[in-house]
């Protein structure tokens, strides 16, 4: 159900806007399909920590079909994946699975995602472009 509850960015216009129009929160956007079973758990972790990170980050959800526009852009090829902006760039998080430039991958429970969340807008406030997980992921698999 957190897909029904988060705002959905309908074009790529509306995903410009969202990522251009934070100037203090880290901007989280989910791109995947909203029917696809690991979206869902996403989005129901990401529903149930939008209270939580409400002062330093926005969550977003982008349906792949639906807005086409950064497919290539963005390499989303993946079933789910979630990418972190700040002020209009692009922050970037090693979860030492080899992939800085998103997260592919579900997380096994909500506060793992509050704390990368946190730990990218703490770098992010610092001038970082790059930030280190809070926890090593090079032993996930996609699909596991």
């Amino acid at each position: 159900m957190g897909s029904v509850f988060l705002p959905h960015l309908k074009t790529g216009w509306h995903v410009d806007q969202a990522i251009l129009s934070e100037d203090d929160r880290l901007v989280v956007i989910r791109f995947g399909r909203d029917s696809d079973r690991d979206c869902m758990i996403m989005d129901e972790q990401l529903f149930a920590i939008s209270e939580k990170i409400v002062k330093f980050a926005v969550v977003y959800l982008c349906d792949i079909d639906q807005v086409p526009d950064f497919n290539t852009m963005y390499e989303l090829y993946d079933p789910m994946t979630i990418m972190f902006f700040f002020r209009n760039k692009h922050m970037m998080c090693d979860f030492g699975t080899g992939n800085n430039n998103k997260l592919n991958f579900v997380l096994d429970t909500k506060q793992e995602l509050v704390d990368i969340i946190e730990t990218i807008y703490r770098g992010a406030v610092k001038g970082k472009g790059l930030v280190i997980s809070p926890k090593d992921y090079s032993g996930k698999v996609h699909g596991q």
